[in-house]
């Protein structure tokens, strides 16, 4: 049997379960993609346990890699390009973590930043507000979306939203994004 040293399923079943990851899909972001994710979430033993929160978190995340991801891939099903990224789920004692990643362009990395500098230090209150207001705008130009993934992440988390960029000088940073949900 041939032997592939750049890769070790062992080593990686190790990490998921180190790091208490419960759920992780790497590649396109389609609707059938999130379908099947939410067929995962329900047929767990503690499905009362996660949340609409959870799922809606997963749905905005998926959709930000879907949109956003520098990396696509032509779908021949949906007749577009879908982008790719890596979502996993993770549980400790005291709360979820839902973890995205995806390669973005690099002159978002700035927007990214100060948009999540503002969001992490709003009350629930000032998040309400700028949700509604963010609504009434117009959609930006080559932009899908009405602009509220983020801000719906906070909301939804209910807890300041982390995130990385990592290679920020290269042309196409990778960009992680982690949102935790505590289960009281």
């Amino acid at each position: 049997m041939e032997n592939h040293d750049a890769f070790s399923l062992k080593t990686f079943r190790d990490e998921l379960e180190q790091h208490a990851i419960s759920l992780a899909f790497n590649g396109s972001f389609s609707q059938d993609t999130v379908g099947l994710i939410d067929i995962n979430l329900k047929n767990r033993e503690n499905a009362k346990l996660l949340t609409k929160r959870i799922f809606g978190l997963v749905v905005e995340m998926a959709q930000n890699i879907h949109h956003y991801s520098a990396k696509k891939i032509y779908s021949e099903k949906y007749c577009r390009n879908i982008g790719v990224g890596v979502l996993a789920i993770s549980e400790t004692k005291d709360h979820y973590v839902i973890t995205s990643g995806n390669y973005i362009h690099q002159q978002d990395s700035e927007e990214i930043k100060s948009r999540f500098k503002e969001l992490n230090n709003l009350g629930e209150e000032e998040l309400k507000d700028l949700y509604k207001m963010r609504r009434k705008m117009p959609q930006r130009p080559n932009k899908p979306g009405a602009n509220l993934g983020f801000i719906d992440m906070r909301r939804k988390s209910g807890n300041p939203v982390n995130y990385q960029i990592k290679g920020e000088d290269s042309s196409n940073p990778f960009f992680i994004l982690s949102a935790k949900i505590n289960k009281q």
